[in-house]
């Protein structure tokens, strides 16, 4: 009886187990790259954007191949969606470079607004990778949420 129990629960753990999405190095070290090509590049929109314009099209690459790497995992659908948003050209992020590329340099002022509200955004997906809990899934389905409702 206690043998078949044993089996019963080892059994179930892995069926849970096989359901849950796991840390991933990759994914993590490339949103905490990502993040810091973001904040290089906020930080240096006060400065006429043609001469940032290799870094964005950087930036614009390594957001794709996120998404793309994403989109091979089956078990991490949030982190898919994430790098949706930001690919989509409706994302703040997206709309701060445009408004970059269009206007030439940026405020200071607009600077300081934009950027807490994308770096959080970062936080919050390094968070989920590299914790997998439920406070910071909750907070990125509370962002996704927003956006696709």
């Amino acid at each position: 009886m206690k043998t078949t129990l044993k089996t019963y629960a080892l059994l179930l753990s892995l069926l849970l187990a096989s359901c849950a999405s796991y840390y991933d190095h990759y994914t993590l070290s490339e949103t905490v790259f990502t993040k810091v090509m973001v904040e290089s590049l906020i930080n240096k929109a006060t400065s006429p954007y043609a001469d940032h314009e290799a870094a964005v099209n950087d930036l614009q690459l390594q957001l794709q191949k996120m998404l793309l790497y994403e989109k091979t995992k089956k078990k991490n659908l949030i982190m898919q969606q994430m790098w949706a948003l930001l690919n989509s050209e409706n994302s703040s992020l997206q709309g701060f470079l445009k408004t970059w590329k269009d206007q030439g340099t940026l405020s200071p002022v607009f600077i300081e607004e934009f950027s807490p509200e994308t770096l959080k955004l970062f936080d919050l997906m390094i968070d989920f990778e590299s914790q997998k809990d439920e406070k910071s899934e909750s907070a990125l389905k509370q962002i996704l949420n927003g956006v696709f409702n």
